[in-house]
């Protein structure tokens, strides 16, 4: 039995440490639904991690964390940092797992940093399309787009109602780090497809969600996990 148990604890460890884990609590059609009580704490969702990033609860600023420091992204754009106590309504966080630098070309756009991880996938995974990818890009960027969002304003209003209203920030040039995951593209509406980006500066004066960025000396990690849905 004691055999059994220890073979259990290394092939969790190798499989942690292999390919990583993905948290997310929460299902994403939930915010579009418009339920932005909290789900969990930030310090239980983000601490220890690599990278991760959400939403506060009542739809209070984007969420962006690196290394276990987490910061919301509130309407007039400046983060905060955020206490381990405060509730989220939404987040994903990626622990664990094995580096691979990827080459994201010089004015690549989302769609080429897109077309960048997703070659680099399919030149190392036979399962490609299927995997669940966590994504570290620091650097220097231009024609940076980021927007956040205020609270409801009234009852059972969807967060597609509430984007209708973000705001939006533009910067010509721009430096900092992009935290995000690549989904694979079908979804159930329980995860994000796509690429999706959350960002903050290296002053720490500007972030949000990404909506345009151009690259132009950056560098790239990823990492290739598997998703364990907290709280649906």
């Amino acid at each position: 039995m004691r055999d059994q148990v220890l073979e259990k604890v290394r092939n969790t460890f190798h499989l942690r440490h292999s390919h990583g884990i993905v948290e997310q609590s929460r299902g994403a059609g939930a915010l579009f639904k418009g339920d932005f009580s909290s789900s969990t704490t930030a310090g239980a969702e983000f601490a220890g991690s690599r990278l991760g990033l959400g939403v506060m609860h009542d739809l209070n600023g984007e969420v962006v964390s690196v290394k276990g420091t987490t910061w919301r992204v509130p309407v007039n754009g400046v983060p905060i940092e955020v206490s381990p106590s405060e509730g989220i309504a939404f987040g994903i966080a990626a622990h664990g797992g094995r580096e691979h630098q990827i080459e994201i070309p010089i004015g690549s756009d989302m769609t080429g940093i897109l077309s960048a991880i997703d070659a680099y996938l399919a030149g190392n995974h036979v399962d490609h399309e299927d995997v669940v990818c966590a994504v570290e890009i620091v650097g220097s960027f231009t024609d940076v787009l980021l927007r956040t969002e205020a609270p409801a304003t009234f009852p059972n209003e969807t967060l597609t109602e509430i984007l209708e209203h973000e705001t939006r920030f533009e910067f010509d040039e721009w430096r900092g780090t992009l935290v995000g995951f690549r989904f694979p593209d079908e979804s159930d509406g329980q995860t994000i497809p796509g690429l999706h980006f959350h960002a903050i500066s290296s002053d720490q004066e500007s972030g949000g969600h990404v909506h345009e960025v151009v690259t132009t000396d950056v560098v790239a990690t990823i990492w290739v996990d598997e998703l364990h849905p907290v709280d649906y």
